[in-house]
């Protein structure tokens, strides 16, 4: 399995990343509060909002939470993965990952449905090097020009990773989808939710559930620079 990315992420700049997790932690909570709290449809099958924590079963735990860079998750988790097994001996079922979405990045968990439908290609100003400007496919599900192969959402589903998706981001965006495109905001919700890929967890505010988290032993790390 390729360790492409692991030199771009010497010993001295992940120890920076660390230090720096709890200042960028507390920012994005700030930058947060801003935002009208959301209410969880009642046709959102949320279920039990801490289910997601009872899922990571291995002996290490941690969260990856992005804000805008998905990409960068999806690696970050991918070699987290294989360093662990390759270099100290872990093995994949001892590391329970979790990439938890905020803001932009939720846009990595929708269906290619969804994002031919609402045109999120357009949205996020993203275009497809396979298809040509705009987007109209969610390119993180399937392997991206110089990035792992595996590094994608299926892949790391099947590996045990768990994505996290907030409800506070998700319904800001049905607000701003519903502008631009001149469409009720509350039916954009629940379509967006409904249009999440399968085995994406949506909870109703990510800083709620990392605190959460965090207090049954998870561990944080703040990710979130381009690829």
């Amino acid at each position: 399995m390729s360790d492409a990315h692991s030199p771009h992420v010497p010993r001295r700049g992940f120890l920076v990343r660390l230090s720096q997790a709890t200042a960028a932690f507390t920012a994005l909570l700030a930058d947060s509060r801003g935002l009208e709290a959301a209410p969880v449809s009642a046709t959102t099958p949320m279920g039990d909002p801490d289910a997601w924590i009872a899922r990571l079963k291995g002996q290490h735990k941690v969260m990856i939470h992005v804000h805008q860079h998905f990409s960068t998750a999806l690696v970050d988790a991918r070699n987290m993965l294989a360093n662990a097994r390759d270099k100290y001996g872990v093995p994949e079922s001892d590391n329970s990952i979790a990439v938890v979405t905020h803001g932009p990045a939720i846009q990595g968990l929708f269906r290619d449905d969804v994002w031919q439908k609402l045109a999120l290609g357009e949205f996020y100003k993203l275009n497809d090097p396979k298809t040509g400007p705009p987007a109209t496919r969610n390119v993180y599900l399937t392997p991206q020009d110089g990035e792992p192969s595996d590094a994608t959402v299926p892949d790391l589903m099947k590996r045990g990773v768990t994505f996290v998706v907030c409800n506070v981001a998700l319904t800001n965006l049905s607000k701003r989808l519903g502008q631009a495109r001149s469409l009720a905001p509350e039916a954009l919700h629940d379509e967006l939710a409904a249009g999440l890929v399968e085995g994406a967890v949506l909870v109703p505010d990510v800083f709620v559930s990392m605190q959460r988290a965090q207090k049954r032993g998870v561990a944080y790390i703040f990710t979130d620079r381009p690829h």
